[in-house]
C-alpha cells in the first residue's frame, strides 16, 4: 500500500477558532464531523455546490455586497443561480431576505475563522446563456437555457487568484485549504471525469503557490493511497461511512495541534460511555450510569469552554 501524503498546514486547527467548510458534498462530511468534535463551523451556506468558479462567484458576491441576487422563479418556488436548491422560499420578498441574511453569516464566518476549506468536485460547468455566469445549480431546469463546457484551467485561476487576495485583505489570519473531491461524476463519463479532475489538480498547482493556502490530500487517499471499492457505497462513487472515518482521522493528524486532538480523544470516550448498551434501561445502575455520563459531560464543558456541543 501507498503510505498517505501528510502535508503541513502553516496553522493547525483548535477550537478556539472558528471554521468555514464550503464546496461539494465531501466538503459537508468533512465539515460535519469537525462539527460533531466540537468546533465552532459553517459548512456549505450555499448548499452543496461542485465547480470552482461557482463557488467564487458566491465568495465574490458576499464580498462585493453586489445587489444581483440571481433570484428567479420556478413554478410557485423561488430560487438563486448563487445556490443549492437548499436556499429557496416561497416569494421573492422571502428569498430576498434570506440571501441577504446568508450573506452576512457567510461574511462573518469569513472575518472570524481561522481557516477556509474549499473542496473542488468538477470542472464541468452550466453557464447560464442569459448572463454566461457558471450557476452553483440548474434547478431542474431546461438545458437549453445552458451551456455546457470544461472550463478553462487559467479560468479557474485568475478568479480565484483574485478572490484569495480580496479574503485575505479581508483576514489575514485565513488559511485557504483546498482539497479535491473524490467522488466520480460518473454520469458524465470516466475519461470526461479524469479530464475534469486533472484540470482541478493543476488548477490547484498555481492557486497553492499563493501565501496561506495549503491543500488536503482527500482525493488520494481514496483514489491512490486505499484504492478499494470497500471504502465506497454500493454504486461505487461516493465514499462510505468508513472512509469517511479514515478521512477524518488523517484530517486531524495533519490538521489538529496536540491540545485538540486530546480533547477530541476525552470527548471520544465520554461519547463511548453514553452510548454503551444498557441491558436494563430502568434498573438502579442502568440510571446510575446515565448520571455518571453526564456529570462528566458538564465537567468536561466547563473545562473547555470554546469545545461547542452539537447536542448535551
Amino acid at each position: 500500500m501507498l503510505s498517505a501524503p501528510i502535508i503541513s498546514f502553516q496553522h493547525q486547527i483548535s477550537h478556539e477558532n472558528p471554521l468555514l467548510f464550503i464546496g461539494s458534498c465531501f466538503s459537508e462530511q468533512i465539515g460535519s464531523k469537525a462539527q460533531n468534535n466540537g468546533f465552532d463551523v459553517f459548512v456549505n451556506p450555499g448548499g452543496t455546490i461542485f465547480h470552482p468558479l461557482a463557488l467564487a462567484e458566491l465568495l465574490s458576491w458576499v464580498l462585493d455586497e453586489s445587489d444581483d441576487l440571481a433570484i428567479f422563479q420556478r413554478e410557485d418556488v423561488w430560487l438563486s443561480w448563487l445556490a443549492s436548491s437548499t436556499v429557496y422560499a416561497m416569494s421573492e420578498a422571502d428569498l430576498t431576505i434570506q440571501l441577504k441574511q446568508l450573506r452576512e453569516d457567510i461574511l462573518q464566518y469569513l472575518q472570524k475563522s481561522s481557516h477556509l476549506f474549499v473542496t473542488f468536485g468538477t470542472a464541468w460547468a452550466y453557464k447560464l446563456k442569459r448572463t454566461q455566469k457558471v450557476v452553483a445549480n440548474c434547478h431542474k431546469q431546461a438545458a437549453a437555457h445552458f451551456t455546457k463546457e470544461l472550463s478553462d484551467i487559467g479560468d479557474i485561476v485568475e478568479s480565484w487568484n483574485h478572490l484569495i487576495l480580496t479574503l485575505q485583505a479581508l483576514n489575514p489570519q485565513l488559511e485557504i485549504v483546498f482539497t479535491i473531491s473524490p467522488v466520480r461524476h460518473s454520469k458524465e463519463g470516466l475519461l470526461e471525469n479524469n479530464r475534469s479532475k486533472a484540470r482541478l489538480h493543476l488548477a490547484l498547482e498555481s492557486l497553492l503557490e499563493q501565501k496561506n493556502c495549503a491543500y488536503f490530500p482527500s482525493y488520494e487517499l481514496l483514489i491512490d493511497v486505499w484504492r478499494d471499492y470497500s471504502f465506497f457505497k454500493a454504486d461505487g462513487v461516493h465514499p462510505n461511512s468508513n472512509a469517511i472515518e479514515q478521512v477524518w482521522a488523517h484530517f486531524l493528524e495533519t490538521a489538529a495541534n496536540a491540545q485538540t486532538k486530546n480533547i477530541i480523544a476525552e470527548w471520544e470516550r465520554i461519547e463511548a460511555a453514553a452510548h454503551h448498551r444498557i441491558l436494563f434501561p430502568e434498573s438502579a445502575a442502568a440510571k446510575q450510569h446515565s448520571a455518571a455520563v453526564q456529570e462528566k459531560k458538564q465537567a468536561f464543558f466547563k473545562k473547555y469552554p470554546a469545545f461547542k456541543p452539537t447536542q448535551l
